[in-house]
């Protein structure tokens, strides 16, 4: 049985990778800074900070994993500009010469959808081959690991694969993004302003997510994926679906709020890769995602 190295592992997407692994014969070696009580049972947990390079490497020597799922990395607010970036950039790379030291043969990484050059978008679906020119230093340090993975893969016989994330919902979702921040303004019984929301976005389901990195990894594809559902959704029609499922869509308010700058009128994908090269199709549809998102956020023993 492979062992995978998944980094991040208690995280938002890789905590859903977890399982798609087990089925697809990998023993995971999940490395985070703490362990899930619900997902003890999927891996050999390890509890590292990925910024401390001795710890990092004596993990990574020690856990003898053929295959490496790099999904950390700071999300958090401010996380566009954040100088963390160049920190994980930093120990991405250490991840990565590590892992090949180790006798690792293939290492798949996350990608953004920031790195592409959004000012050229002309509506139609962004394939892999679309120019990359990242705007925002998250996009910057992202695209810059993808470099340096092809070239440093190429170059040692590592197989590499970059998996291109666009948007996504679903649990564990940080709480200040759009839905989670609906359903808290909706449950609490307060008008929840928006923009007119009229940029179309591909919302793929976190549990969708984090299966394809799961399914991509077992596969011998190379280079960039783009991981989505291959549908676009106005933000507006998100906000009204959520409000619908809350059963508030009377303190929904769009329009109230300007538009975001430099956001572009269609981000999504052309997830052909995803499907003919990898076999992998998503389950969930929009309307599932959010319903799950809602009920999600409802359980939570904060929410009561």
């Amino acid at each position: 049985m492979p062992r995978v190295l998944v980094t991040g592992a208690s995280g938002y997407i890789a905590r859903h990778a977890l399982e798609g692994l087990v089925a697809r014969g990998f023993a995971p070696v999940a490395l985070a800074r703490s362990i899930p009580d619900d997902l003890r049972h999927l891996a050999d947990w390890h509890c590292v900070d990925l910024l401390d390079t001795q710890a990092l490497r004596a993990v990574v020597a020690e856990a003898g994993a053929t295959h490496c799922l790099h999904l950390a990395w700071d999300v958090g607010a401010g996380y566009w500009t954040s100088a963390a970036n160049l920190d994980w950039l930093a120990a991405s790379l250490t991840l990565l010469r590590a892992f090949a030291e180790a006798g690792g043969q293939r290492f798949v990484g996350a990608g953004t959808c920031a790195e592409y050059d959004w000012s050229a978008l002309d509506g139609r679906p962004l394939g892999e081959d679309a120019p990359r020119r990242p705007h925002t230093l998250y996009g910057t340090a992202k695209n810059a690991l993808r470099d340096c993975l092809h070239r440093f893969g190429a170059a040692h016989e590592l197989s590499t694969a970059w998996g291109v994330v666009f948007h996504s919902v679903g649990p564990f979702e940080r709480a200040g993004r759009l839905v989670p921040w609906i359903i808290a303004a909706l449950d609490a019984g307060r008008e929840a302003p928006c923009s007119a929301g009229t940029q179309v976005q591909d919302i793929m389901d976190v549990r969708d997510l984090g299966d394809a990195f799961a399914a991509l990894i077992a596969t011998p594809v190379t280079g960039a994926v783009n991981l989505g559902s291959g549908r676009g959704t106005s933000v507006a029609d998100i906000a009204r679906r959520t409000a619908e499922i809350c059963g508030r869509p009377d303190l929904l308010r769009l329009g109230a709020l300007p538009m975001r700058d430099g956001e572009p009128a269609v981000l999504v994908p052309d997830i052909r890769r995803l499907t003919h090269d990898i076999g992998f199709t998503p389950r969930h549809d929009l309307d599932d995602a959010l319903r799950h998102a809602v009920a999600w956020w409802r359980a939570r023993p904060e929410s009561s």
